[in-house]
């Protein structure tokens, strides 16, 4: 919206104008996330399940994710092939979300860390902030809808983030106390032939 009104060469040299015109063009770009946020919510769709690698998920995701400098990425999941039958971008949106929320937890000179570990029958990714930590009250409604602790925020990723993992048949889980980093560990099912 800004740059088809800053086309006007009046409205462009006016300082108060461009200075609103900025403001307008930041809350639309809110309320156009905000927007995303609710149409995410409401129609999240049946899994559309793919066999995939678990590391070239993680790996997609940190690559699409650009965390600020300051912060150290610690990332231990190997190149191993565990296979998990997932919706892929459904997936990838769930470690997005956790990931960049681990970051914007993270004050600079902290550690993001993301641990694979596979089990018998399951594996478990865990993202791990150095971040403040929550309260017991925070982490009884961490994942409700509208629930939120930060300004900018819409209260609905870790909504999503577990609803997406509920339609999978798996779990997503928050350890945390204040004052002490926060885990979120989503647990998937090993990819069988019998599934």
């Amino acid at each position: 919206m800004k740059s088809r009104l800053a086309k006007n060469e009046a409205l462009a040299t006016e300082p108060k104008v461009a200075e609103y015109l900025q403001i307008m063009d930041e809350r639309i770009t809110q309320c156009n996330k905000i927007i995303g946020d609710l149409i995410s919510f409401t129609r999240i769709s049946s899994p559309n399940y793919t066999v995939v690698i678990l590391s070239n998920v993680l790996e997609s995701t940190l690559s699409g994710i650009d965390i600020p400098g300051g912060i150290t990425v610690v990332d231990n999941y190997g190149q191993g092939s565990m296979e998990v039958r997932v919706d892929p971008l459904q997936l990838l949106k769930v470690f997005t979300n956790l990931i960049v929320n681990a970051y914007e937890a993270t004050l600079e000179g902290g550690e993001l860390t993301v641990v694979v570990t596979s089990k018998e029958s399951s594996v478990e990714e865990a993202i791990k902030d150095t971040g403040p930590g929550m309260s017991p009250e925070g982490l009884e409604v961490i994942f409700e809808p509208l629930y939120t602790t930060k300004i900018q925020g819409t209260g609905l990723g870790l909504a999503v983030c577990q609803q997406v993992i509920t339609k999978h048949n798996d779990r997503l889980e928050v350890h945390s106390k204040v004052g002490v980093a926060a885990t979120f560990t989503v647990t998937l099912s090993l990819f069988s032939e019998s599934q």
